[in-house]
């Protein structure tokens, strides 16, 4: 099965999700990487939730590997869409992209665009989903799902709810979501190689609730909830 990976250059995810799968002797065929990276606002957002504890590979750390890198101006360009058929993709995995991808590049590879949400689909869909899943009081968990036009939607190939310890602070949850992502998401992977699924015969997700960016009075009761050990899954 031929299989690339779909990201930016400056994502905090690309080279953490590359060593888990590779983890998983899982063979990458390429990277592709897209022009619109990632701003100083979204990798102060990762800084805010990881607290310097989860720090990014560098693609150079990998360089034995000798994965051929691609660069695109856009993911859902027809280079990209020309790429993926004459190589003969099977499946794009997401490990990072910025866009909301066409529906050229989502028919492109035989079986679809791998995706890991973080939240429980389809309940938690849209955006900030850890948080608001600890603002009411709910399950928090990762969906590994191929993507359709639909946000947060299409058919799902692993879900996990996870629970922590009473004395987690908040970056401690939010790094234990992103290495359950990026092992749910290398699992993801090695089930569609082993098991060969049809994706025809999965049930598609679809429905539930979009949330927003969670607003600040509410990030505040988030923290406070976190700290005193009150958010329901703290054990």
């Amino acid at each position: 099965m031929k299989i690339s990976l779909i990201s930016n250059l400056r994502s905090p995810l690309l080279g953490l999700t590359l060593k888990r799968i590779l983890e998983y002797d899982i063979k990458i065929d390429s990277i592709i990487l897209d022009s619109r990276e990632e701003t100083q606002k979204t990798l102060s957002i990762w800084e805010e939730r990881t607290q310097g504890e989860l720090l990014p590979i560098p693609l150079y750390e990998f360089e034995e590997e000798n994965i051929p890198v691609l660069f695109v101006k856009d993911h859902s360009s027809t280079v990209l869409e020309q790429y993926v058929s004459d190589h003969k993709i099977d499946l794009l995995v997401n490990a990072g992209t910025r866009r909301i991808l066409k529906k050229n590049i989502l028919d492109a590879p035989r079986i679809g665009i791998l995706n890991c949400h973080p939240g429980l689909l389809p309940k938690f869909r849209g955006c900030t989903n850890v948080e608001w899943a600890i603002f009411l009081n709910e399950k928090i968990g990762n969906t590994v799902h191929l993507m359709t036009e639909a946000i947060d939607e299409g058919p799902i190939i692993l879900q996990e709810s996870l629970v922590f310890d009473k004395k987690d602070e908040y970056h401690q949850i939010r790094i234990r979501v992103y290495k359950n992502w990026f092992d749910l998401l290398a699992r993801g992977i090695r089930k569609i190689i082993d098991e060969e699924i049809l994706v025809d015969k999965l049930e598609h997700t679809v429905g539930g609730r979009y949330f927003k960016v969670i607003e600040k009075e509410k990030m505040n009761k988030v923290l406070e909830q976190v700290s005193k050990g009150k958010y329901r899954y703290q054990y």
